[in-house]
């Protein structure tokens, strides 16, 4: 009998059994398609010769004005610069990292093992001061802490007062000291918390999720990681991040009572802005003032009624720029746009236009500003679409539209029920944005929010780990195809390990697995850059395979039953032609048929198409189906198959 097309659309779909997924793509991995043709996906090539101190959680290009290509890689407790295959740990001091704001929920200890409420607790040091190798910290509020528990210091100005101590003195409800060696200096800045050790045990659904948010200003970059909060500024050539707002002083002179401050960095200041002063070698220079002057980006000066003097060390501190913050965009307007700003987890703050170091709210000359948005839920994350930008939420999407003065940005909610079900799952393209959420996929293609309906969503959803999803799922454009690929935990992992994807062009989707912890679209690169569990990072679609290891037998394609004469009759294939069009060589056919849905299936093959495009098989069922897999690590392709089909009757 003449040869039968069998046509199989492009994209996998997934119910429960292959019977269920007639004429379609049941089960795939390293294929996509394009224009009905079954493609392998390209292989990746190793970045960095030796891994990243930690797991890698977000990559973020760019390019200067000269076109030299740069990117900031933002690990769990690092982060990075990488131009061409060189790494630079940037990573500023006192950075706090996800481990330390880890706790677990009351009843995780036995009745009376731990502090009641100091374990949740991190309490703001407005002073921290050491006289006679003694440390006294002076808290924003009451810290309720004991003598003799150990108490976590991190984040003041003055580096010496960080680390783990022993409380032996508590003067007053806002004040505690502990043995600290080093010379008599005050400081101010950072936090008092529980040790990590002493916090309640770890739950999966109390971990508060992290992402490190970058973008670009220009030339440089702005960062946030969420577990640090601070607003983080980087231009090429420095050697570590700088704090927004906070300068190291190299020299302090007061002269006729104005005092004249010079920093290693640019102080980040404004005339009329307050700037707190700590950790002076002499320590009357410390204290809050007003800026009269900014003579240069190093240099300022304020109104001081003092002694003439000089001295040096210590830092100048903006209080008006955000800490604590969740993340930060820039927009195309040229504002820094931090969300859950200021450890408002409602607040969406903005800096002063073409400034991303002016943040005074109250200011009546410039275009900072916040807003605290009317929801139930806190912010998570945002992406810039083609309308603006969109903020997350745990439960709702929102966007904000520039819409001038005076006012700046406008706010209108656009989506409920489909926050996103962790910070860094979701994909942006051509001004458009591709989510997951705890109950599938969405799609913001301009002007409002609506389901992206899945062939496969149910099974993602089912196959995650229900709690390492909330922390690890992620999304990225693949920028050289037309795709979005989302990697996910599944079930028992705490990494992802497995990927679904996207074409948003043809509209089909396929499966996989793949670890990969974070990823970036091609672009500023002519491949796209994805990270693996052991902290390397890879140029994909780069090659055919893995960083030089085969992936000859994880390349494939497997169909659900081709539904042959409806099931009714049995049939014995023959023999088959691919229309393939090139790589005959680096394919083979597997069929595997059963006579009734509740039968084993019998496997015929592999078998290796001719040089002619036949392939030569034997094999008899009312249902059968077929699996196409590469046997070389080359390009091919594979279209519609037609199969020479015999009648064996009916019994």
């Amino acid at each position: 009998m003449p040869l039968v097309p069998i046509p199989v659309p492009p994209g996998v779909i997934k119910p429960a059994t292959p019977l269920q997924a007639k004429g379609r793509y049941w089960d795939s991995n390293l294929v996509r398609w394009q224009s009905n043709k079954l493609l392998p996906v390209g292989g990746w090539q190793r970045i960095n010769s030796t891994p990243l101190d930690s797991q890698i959680r977000t990559i973020f290009s760019w390019a200067t004005n000269d076109g030299l290509k740069l990117s900031l890689v933002g690990c769990n407790d690092d982060l990075y610069t990488l131009e061409s295959s060189t790494y630079v740990n940037i990573t500023p001091a006192s950075y706090i990292g996800p481990e330390n704001s880890l706790y677990g929920g009351y009843g995780a200890s036995d009745y009376g093992e731990l502090l009641y409420g100091l374990d949740y607790a991190s309490h703001v040091i407005t002073v921290a001061v050491r006289t006679s190798n003694v440390a006294t910290i002076t808290t924003a509020e009451a810290h309720s802490y004991p003598v003799g528990m150990s108490v976590l210091i991190a984040g003041v100005s003055a580096a010496s007062f960080d680390g783990t101590f022993t409380i032996t003195s508590v003067p007053t409800t806002t004040t505690f000291t502990y043995a600290n060696t080093g010379g008599n200096t005050s400081s101010s800045g950072g936090t008092a918390s529980l040790p990590v050790a002493d916090r309640r045990p770890v739950d999966p659904f109390f971990i508060p999720s992290f992402s490190w948010t970058i973008d670009n200003w220009g030339e440089e970059a702005l960062a946030v990681a969420s577990s640090d909060g601070r607003l983080l500024h980087w231009e090429y050539g420095e050697a570590v991040a700088k704090q927004v707002g906070v300068a190291t002083i190299s020299t302090a002179v007061s002269a006729t009572n104005v005092t004249t401050i010079t920093t290693t960095q640019d102080h980040d200041l404004h005339v009329g802005d307050s700037v707190i002063i700590a950790g002076v070698t002499n320590s009357a220079f410390d204290g809050t003032y007003v800026v009269t002057t900014t003579a240069t980006a190093t240099t300022f000066t304020y109104a001081h009624v003092t002694a003439d003097a000089t001295s040096s060390g210590g830092t100048s501190t903006n209080p008006a720029v955000p800490t604590n913050n969740r993340g930060v965009i820039v927009t195309p307007e040229r504002f820094a746009v931090c969300f859950g700003c200021d450890g408002e987890s409602r607040r969406v703050g903005w800096s002063g236009q073409e400034d991303y170091t002016e943040w005074n709210f109250s200011s009546a000359t410039t275009t900072a500003g916040f807003i605290d948005l009317d929801t139930q839920s806190k912010i998570v994350m945002a992406a810039p679409v083609r309308e603006g930008t969109l903020i997350f939420t745990d439960e709702e999407v929102w966007l904000m539209k520039y819409i001038g003065l005076p006012y700046i940005y406008g706010f209108e909610r656009i989506g409920f029920g489909c926050g996103l079900i962790a910070p860094k799952a979701f994909a942006t393209f051509s001004g458009r944005c591709i989510w997951m959420s705890t109950n599938g996929f969405w799609i913001f293609d301009g002007g409002y929010v609506k389901p992206l309906p899945s062939d496969v969503g149910n099974y993602v959803l089912q196959d995650m780990d229900p709690a390492a999803r909330l922390l690890y799922t992620h999304g990225s454009e693949n920028g050289t195809f037309n795709e979005v690929w989302f990697w996910y935990p599944s079930t028992g992992n705490s990494i992802p390990d497995q990927y679904v994807c996207y074409n948003y062009m043809e509209g089909w989707w396929g499966l996989g697995a793949m670890t990969r912890t974070a990823a970036s679209p091609s672009g500023i690169y002519p491949y796209p850059i994805a990270s693996d569990g052991d902290n390397y990072l890879y140029f994909h679609e780069n090659g055919w395979t893995a960083a030089g290891a085969p992936l000859i037998g994880y390349r494939y394609a497997e169909t659900g039953s081709l539904n042959l004469a409806n099931g009714e009759t049995l049939m014995t294939v023959k023999q088959a032609i691919t229309d393939s069009g090139y790589g005959y060589a680096s394919t083979e056919l597997t069929f595997f048929a059963s006579t009734t849905p509740e039968a084993a299936e019998t496997t015929a093959g592999p078998y290796t198409p001719r040089s002619s495009g036949y392939t030569d098989i034997r094999v008899t069922g009312r249902e059968v189906r077929y699996r196409v897999e590469a046997t070389e690590d080359a390009p091919w392709s594979v279209g519609d198959i037609r199969l020479d089909l015999t009648p064996r009757g009916r019994r």
